[in-house]
């Protein structure tokens, strides 16, 4: 732990939120299982997913050694840059409310010195070097996640002669399969559902006032202005639940070119504002064709939901990079599949009611099935609870045709907000601790 040490005192960061992490596996200590040990800050990608995906813009890459610098007066805490690191370097500070991570000591290579861990470091297990090409898979270490951004490291595996001789314990007693989650070790996760639950009711708002808006477009369903408004604007507060610096909010939409929750901010902002207009023209609230007399009322009514599609397509795209526990690409609570069932229901579009409750059924099944396959259950009652409220609205709608939609709706909307709940639930980040559990459970699996 000499380079966390080293790091620590050379950056004055806060314990225990250390920019640097020495990565271990076989934290039970089975004698039957590997070790590993491998020291890990950021790894100053080529194609680095931080600075591609940060909203705020709050990371440069540094022209003369190729660093990548997070610009802590930037930074707007929403953590996002969290997520799509595989390599956990991108730290959320909860006192500062903003992000940090390690500059690999810029100003010291800068001037031709090595970076503090390196000299920290007494065995030799980290150096510094500057190299034009790294070939990284040649040497994989084992649990180092390699996704193809082009991280800057070299990991050089044992020599051969050290490998013999080969130590056996002959009276190590085995691990038994059927009792494996009992030895894993299991890390933390990033995402919390009760951390996130703003961003459920956020996402499940952006989705009911799409599809309401749309319905009022195609099918002259009643939109009302004043809910349209309230609704937008919770959807809005409830975002900065998840910003650390909400004064800094407005630099959502400053990295429109590269990431997805730019495009979302972007995306919502001008279907809000122009689905508030339509309401107005459609309602005769104000004359618009005295101040826009090239508006035509049909026509931004149209643009206006293709706005409102693209800030649905946008929220999926910014969960596409987690990991979910089923493997499976498509999710029953993915939004735009919310809102295509929830525009069925405002606009009594009763075979899509139909098509759609029934491919989000196959999809939940399917999903809980692959958990359980992996012997993963939880929250039976909840599952009950959401497959009921998806299937009773369409049996009542088909018997009691007499029956208010909106009743029903309501049940819909409950239904959603439990599968979006454990989509949340279920869903994960890459990280190197959850490379070295999945190699502990194939190792285990295989002695």
């Amino acid at each position: 732990m000499a380079c966390v040490v080293g790091c620590t005192i050379e950056n004055g960061t806060e314990i225990p939120l250390n920019w640097r992490i020495v990565n271990g596996h076989n934290h039970i200590k089975h004698p039957e299982l590997p070790v590993f040990h491998f020291s890990l800050a950021c790894n100053h990608c080529e194609d680095a997913p931080c600075m591609k995906h940060c909203p705020a813009l709050a990371y440069t890459r540094d022209k003369k050694t190729g660093v990548i610098i997070h610009h802590a007066e930037a930074c707007i805490g929403c953590t996002y840059c969290t997520w799509v690191c595989p390599y956990d370097a991108p730290k959320y500070n909860e006192t500062t409310r903003i992000v940090e991570k390690c500059n690999f000591c810029v100003d010291r290579i800068s001037e031709g010195t090595k970076p503090a861990c390196t000299e920290a470091c007494p065995t030799g297990a980290l150096d510094f070097s500057f190299q034009e090409e790294v070939d990284l898979n040649n040497h994989i270490t084992p649990g180092f996640v390699n996704v193809g951004i082009k991280p800057s490291i070299q990991l050089i595996p044992l020599r051969k002669e050290h490998t013999k001789p080969e130590i056996v314990n002959i009276d190590a007693v085995k691990i038994d399969a059927e009792y494996l989650d009992n030895y894993v070790p299991k890390p933390t996760s990033k995402i919390h559902l009760r951390k996130e639950w703003t961003l459920v009711l956020f996402t499940l708002s952006v989705s009911g006032l799409v599809a309401w808006q749309a319905s009022g477009i195609t099918s002259n369903v009643f939109v009302s202005p004043i809910a349209f408004f309230i609704i937008a604007i919770f959807a809005i507060v409830l975002t900065s639940f998840h910003v650390g610096k909400k004064l800094r909010m407005w630099r959502f939409i400053l990295n429109v070119k590269g990431s997805w929750l730019s495009r979302e901010i972007v995306g919502f902002g001008i279907f809000f504002s122009l689905g508030i207009i339509t309401l107005f023209i459609k309602d005769n609230i104000f004359d618009f064709n005295e101040l826009l007399p090239f508006v035509n009322s049909n026509a931004l009514g149209y643009i206006t939901i293709m706005f409102g599609i693209f800030t649905l397509i946008s929220i999926d795209m910014v969960y596409s990079l987690l990991v979910r526990k089923d493997k499976f690409k498509l999710h029953s609570a993915m939004v735009w599949l919310t809102g295509l069932l929830l525009f069925a229901w405002f606009s009594d579009f009763i075979l899509l009611i139909f098509l759609i409750t029934l491919f989000k059924c196959v999809l939940y099944l399917m999903r809980k099935q692959a958990l359980f396959n992996q012997k993963i259950t939880y929250f039976p009652l909840i599952t009950s609870i959401r497959l009921l409220v998806l299937v009773i609205p369409l049996i009542v709608l088909i018997a009691f045709p007499e029956i208010s939609n909106s009743s029903l709706v309501i049940l819909v909307f409950i239904g959603e907000i439990i599968d979006r709940s454990e989509f949340y639930y279920e869903s994960d980040v890459k990280t190197p601790n959850g490379a070295l559990t999945d190699l502990f459970r194939n190792t285990v699996k295989t002695t």
